[in-house]
């Protein structure tokens, strides 16, 4: 029985372990950031409601599962009460601090399926450090018809939807199972501004490239 759950784990992990784009879309360089009602495009690495960890490919053309010593990497916590993904067209330098990837985007809203471009509206940010990098978590709500797609600012969100945004502070301080430091809190203004200098960083980039 032991060997085969290991078989059925290997299978698994082989047909699992990434979402290919047969459009050849390019989820990193080929998406816009920016559109014209002030919304920016984010895209969905993890729905809300699962504890499996997935993330873009460096080349931008999958999204993958996370392996860990033959071990699909799952959180072991509460499952992720937001969308997580990232914010397309940055990245936060190694050598200013960050890992070399884009901005990580928390997605407020109802479950998205993995792979989606959606339009969203950032209301704040979370100043984060991981690991002595910087681990910025950009905070958004869902464009839609929802009543929380009204939602403008951290603010808004603590007045109309009381504790959810301590929910979402917790989580991220616990969520790997040793604490990350949340150095600070910054509202909806400095947040465009903050992805605005990453897109900067990404271009200048590219461009040396």
């Amino acid at each position: 029985m032991i060997k085969l759950n290991f078989i059925l784990q290997i299978i698994s992990i082989l047909l699992f372990s990434e979402i290919a784009f047969s459009n050849d879309q390019n989820l990193i360089s080929d998406i816009k950031i920016y559109n014209e009602d002030k919304t920016i495009n984010a895209v969905i690495e993890i729905p809300a409601g699962t504890l499996e960890k997935w993330e873009i490919s460096k080349d931008g053309k999958k999204i993958e599962q996370e392996i860990n010593n033959s071990q699909i990497r799952k959180i072991n916590y509460l499952a992720y009460p937001f969308n997580y993904g990232f914010v397309p067209q940055t990245v936060i330098p190694v050598e200013e601090g960050g890992d070399g990837d884009q901005l990580d985007i928390i997605i407020i809203g109802p479950t998205i399926k993995r792979g989606s471009i959606v339009k969203v509206k950032p209301i704040g940010a979370l100043i984060a450090i991981d690991n002595n990098e910087i681990d910025t978590k950009i905070v958004s709500v869902v464009v839609s018809d929802l009543e929380i797609s009204r939602i403008n600012s951290i603010s808004d969100l603590n007045k109309n939807y009381l504790g959810l945004f301590d929910i979402i502070l917790t989580w991220v301080e616990n969520y790997k199972g040793e604490v990350i430091e949340i150095k600070n809190t910054i509202g909806k203004k400095a947040t465009f501004k903050y992805i605005n200098k990453y897109h900067e960083k990404y271009l200048a980039n590219k461009k040396d490239n």
